[in-house]
């Protein structure tokens, strides 16, 4: 059995740590296959389920600290999810988060054969057709300018 291992990241006073006991206490209760740790940001394991806590804080200091381990993130390629809410809200997403990994709902990146998201006109479904009604617009303004 593959133990999922689960990093969690943030800023200090994010509560990191205290979700880290919560959740290793949930695991062992439930007897899911998932060991929590605290990582670097710039160590982190792809194949791992990566957390970063969201801030609830508006503490300058607190902020540059997690847009520095969002841009780590960003810089190694990990793909996380964001918790936000009370301790027992972000405990709650992240035994979801788990139980979905453990349970193979799939993968969390677009693969090399995904396609992006296309928008759709709200009246007629065709992609191109706001841009076109844009388009037209501004080089009408454009040709009319005074």
């Amino acid at each position: 059995m593959t133990v999922l291992n689960v990093t969690l990241a943030g800023a200090p006073g994010s509560g990191k740590s205290r979700l880290a006991a919560a959740l290793t206490h949930a695991l062992n209760q439930a007897g899911w296959p998932a060991a929590v740790g605290l990582a670097d940001p710039a160590m982190q394991d792809n194949n791992a389920l990566t957390l970063l806590m969201g801030l609830e804080s508006r503490a300058e200091d607190i902020h540059v600290a997690d847009q520095a381990i969002r841009a780590t993130l960003a810089r190694t390629g990990t793909v996380y999810d964001v918790l936000y809410g009370s301790a027992e809200e972000r405990l709650a997403q992240a035994l979801g988060l788990i139980e979905k990994r453990l349970t193979g709902a799939g993968p969390r990146s677009p693969t090399k054969n995904s396609r992006p998201w296309i928008w759709g006109c709200d009246k007629c479904s065709d992609p191109q057709c706001e841009h076109r009604l844009l388009t037209d617009l501004l080089a009408k303004r454009l040709t009319t300018a005074p």
